[in-house]
C-alpha cells in the first residue's frame, strides 16, 4: 500500500470520526450555540474529507477536476471552525447583533474564494505525475492564491490567539484546559494543513492533504477534553447561558432607556414580556410605570436597588420583588441595568394572613380577658352570698349558678385554646378536592347522601380550613332534623372569585339567626364552632355567609377571592369532579 492510499484512508477515517463526534456533542446540549457550531464544523470537515478521498481515487482528468470543484467549499469549513472557537471564547464579535461583522470578516471572503475555486483555477489546478496519477496542485504565483493563503493564515492565527487569550482570562482551571485543548488542536490542524498546501508542493511532493491526519488527532484531543474536563458540558458560553436560562428568578438586561437587550424565560413568564422573541426591539419599559422610573433613578444614584416591590397587573394579585445594579461601559459611564425579578406573591399573602391572624388573636385575647374577668367577678360575688346566706336551698341555687359560671369560663378557655391555632402555621396551597373528600371521609353520615361537583382548583388557605368543611357538615348532620341530602358544588364567578356552596335539605336557619350562628358562644355542641370557621377562612380573606331559605334548607356560601385560588390539573381528567359519597359508617 503506497502513501497515497494510506493518506486517503485517513480522509475516510476523519470523515467518520468528525461526523460522529459532531452529532454526539450536539446531542449533549442542542440548545447551545457552541455545540451547534461544532456540529456544523464537523459536518463540513466530513464533506471536505470525502471530497479529498474521491479526488485521489480517480483515474481521469475529468473526474479529478469534478471532485476538486465539488470540494470548493472547504473555505466555509475553515471559517466555521474559527466562528466556533470565537464563540467558545465568548468573543465580543459573537454577541447578539454583531453577526454582520463576522460575515464581513469571515463568511463573505470565504464564500467569494469558494466561488473563485469553483469557477476557475486561480487557487488549485489539476495535473498528472509521470506515474499517470492525477492530482491537484496550488497555483503558485497567482495573486489570488497568494491572497487566499495569506488571508487564511491571518484568520487562523488570530483565532488561535483568541483561544489562548480566553485561556488566560478563564477563572476556572477546567475552562483554561478546555481553551488550551481547542487552541492546541487548531495549531495541529494549521501545521498539518500548511504542509500539504504550502511546504510540500514547493518541493514537488503532491499527496492527499495532511490536514486530515490533524483532524483525527484534533478529534482525539477533543474527545479527551470532553471526558476529562467537561468540554461542551461546561464551557464559558454554555455555563453563562444555562445559568441565566435556568435561574428560578427572572433576569433582564436593559439599556438606560429601558430597551431590553437580553432576558431569560422566567422574566418573560413573570412580566408577560413581548420582547422574548426579538430582544433589543422593545421600546416600552419592561416594568410598568411609575415603578420603573423609581427603579431607574435609584439605580442611577445609588448604583443598585434591593427588594423593591412591584405590582405588575391591574388586579393587584401578583407582587414582584425587583433587585438590580448598574452596568457601566469601559469608561465607567452608565450603560444599562441588570434586573432580577422574583415572584413574592405567596410570601405577601402569607404576611397579610399572619398579620390578620395576629390582629384577630389580639382582639380575642382582649374579649376573652374581659369576659372571664366579668365571670370571675360574678363568681366572687356569688361566693360572698354563699358565705353570708343561711338558707340551704338558696345556697344550693347560688352554688349551681357558680358552677354554671365556671363552666362558661372553661368554655372560654377551650375556645381560646382552639383559636390560638388559627394563623399559627403559614397558609398554603391546598387541593379543594382533597379538602372536601378528607372532611367527608372523617364524618359519620349514616344514610345521608352527599354529592360533590367541584372545579379542579387549589386554594390558598390556613391549614385548618379542612376543619371548616368538616364543621359545616357535622352541624348539618347533628342539628338538621329530617336531613337526607347534602350537596357541595363550586363555580367560578364573573369577578374571578371561586364560590363553594354547601347546601342541605334540612329545615334551614331562621332569618334572624343567620348572623348569630357566627357569633362566639352561640349554639351547642358545635365543635370548633362557626365563629372559628369564619376566622379560619378570614386568614386569607375568604368569606362565609348563610343564604338558605328557612323551611327549605341551609345554604353556606364560601367565597374565595381571585388570587387566592387557581385551577389545578387532576390526575384522572380535567373538568369537574363529580360523585356521590356513600355512607362511611
Amino acid at each position: 500500500m503506497d502513501a497515497v492510499s494510506i493518506l486517503g484512508s485517513f480522509c475516510i477515517l476523519s470523515a467518520i470520526i468528525t461526523y460522529g463526534l459532531g452529532v454526539f456533542v450536539y446531542a449533549k446540549n442542542p440548545g447551545s450555540k457552541v455545540n451547534l457550531l461544532f456540529l456544523l464544523v464537523n459536518i463540513g470537515a466530513s464533506y471536505w474529507a470525502v471530497g479529498e478521498f474521491l479526488i485521489w481515487h480517480q483515474n481521469s482528468y475529468e473526474n479529478v477536476f469534478f471532485w476538486l470543484k465539488a470540494s470548493s467549499f472547504w473555505t466555509i469549513v475553515i471559517v466555521l471552525c474559527i466562528h466556533f472557537l470565537l464563540t467558545f471564547a465568548d468573543h465580543p464579535l459573537t454577541k447578539s447583533g454583531k453577526f454582520h461583522y463576522l460575515a464581513m470578516i469571515l463568511y463573505i471572503p470565504a464564500f467569494i474564494l469558494a466561488i473563485v475555486n469553483l469557477t476557475s483555477e486561480h487557487i488549485f489546478s489539476v495535473d498528472n505525475s509521470p506515474e499517470s496519477r492525477y492530482y491537484y496542485l496550488p497555483s503558485f504565483g497567482d495573486p489570488i492564491y497568494i491572497c487566499a493563503t495569506v488571508y487564511f493564515l491571518i484568520i487562523l492565527f488570530w483565532s488561535v490567539y483568541v483561544g489562548f487569550q480566553s485561556r488566560k482570562s478563564a477563572g476556572d482551571d477546567k475552562f483554561k484546559r478546555q481553551a488550551s485543548s481547542i487552541s492546541t488542536g487548531l495549531l495541529i490542524l494549521i501545521g498539518f494543513g500548511s504542509q500539504s498546501v504550502i511546504i510540500l508542493p514547493m518541493f514537488g511532493i503532491y499527496i492527499p492533504n495532511l490536514v486530515f491526519i490533524g483532524i483525527v488527532l484534533f478529534s482525539i484531543a477533543i474527545s479527551y477534553a470532553i471526558l476529562k474536563y467537561g468540554l461542551f458540558v461546561l464551557s464559558p458560553e454554555t455555563v453563562a447561558t444555562n445559568i441565566i436560562q435556568t435561574m428560578p428568578d427572572g433576569l433582564i438586561l436593559t439599556d438606560m432607556n429601558g430597551r431590553v437587550i437580553t432576558t431569560n424565560k422566567k422574566a418573560t413568564i413573570l412580566l408577560s414580556g413581548t420582547w422574548e422573541e426579538n430582544p433589543g426591539t422593545f421600546h416600552g419599559t419592561p416594568i410598568p410605570e411609575p415603578a420603573y422610573l423609581t427603579i431607574l433613578e435609584t439605580i442611577k444614584t445609588k448604583k443598585g436597588i434591593s427588594d423593591f416591590e412591584v405590582i405588575p397587573d391591574k388586579n393587584e394579585i401578583t407582587t414582584m420583588s425587583v433587585s438590580g445594579s448598574l452596568v457601566t461601559d469601559p469608561y465607567d459611564k452608565p450603560a444599562g441595568m441588570i434586573l432580577i425579578i422574583r415572584d413574592i406573591t405567596e410570601r405577601k399573602l402569607s404576611e397579610k394572613a399572619l398579620k390578620l391572624a395576629n390582629e384577630k388573636i389580639s382582639q380575642l385575647n382582649k374579649l376573652t380577658r374581659h369576659d372571664i374577668s366579668n365571670l370571675v367577678t360574678a363568681i366572687s360575688g356569688y361566693l360572698e352570698i354563699i358565705k353570708e346566706e343561711k338558707d340551704e336551698e338558696t345556697r344550693k341555687k347560688v352554688l349551681n349558678t357558680c358552677i354554671d359560671l365556671i363552666g362558661k369560663v372553661t368554655r372560654h378557655l377551650h375556645f381560646s385554646r382552639d383559636y390560638q391555632n388559627v394563623g399559627v402555621h403559614e397558609p398554603r396551597w391546598q387541593s379543594l378536592n382533597h379538602m372536601i373528600s378528607k372532611a367527608i371521609e372523617d364524618i359519620n353520615h349514616d344514610e345521608i347522601e352527599i354529592t360533590v361537583s367541584l372545579l379542579p382548583a387549589d386554594i390558598f388557605a390556613d391549614p385548618l380550613s379542612v376543619k371548616v368543611i368538616y364543621n359545616l357538615l357535622e352541624n348539618a348532620i347533628r342539628h338538621a332534623t329530617g336531613l337526607t341530602h347534602i350537596s357541595i358544588i363550586s363555580k367560578e364567578q364573573q369577578d374571578g372569585s371561586l364560590l363553594i356552596i354547601i347546601e342541605d335539605n334540612g329545615p334551614g336557619i331562621k332569618p334572624e339567626e343567620k348572623e348569630k350562628i357566627f357569633k362566639q358562644g352561640y349554639g351547642k355542641n358545635t365543635g370548633l364552632g362557626l365563629t372559628l370557621a369564619r376566622e379560619i377562612l378570614a386568614v386569607t380573606q375568604i368569606t362565609i355567609t348563610e343564604t338558605g331559605t328557612f323551611g327549605i334548607g341551609a345554604r353556606f356560601e364560601i367565597t374565595i377571592p381571585s388570587g387566592t385560588w387557581r385551577y389545578a390539573h387532576l390526575h384522572s381528567h380535567e373538568g369537574t369532579w363529580t360523585g356521590t359519597i356513600p355512607d362511611h359508617s
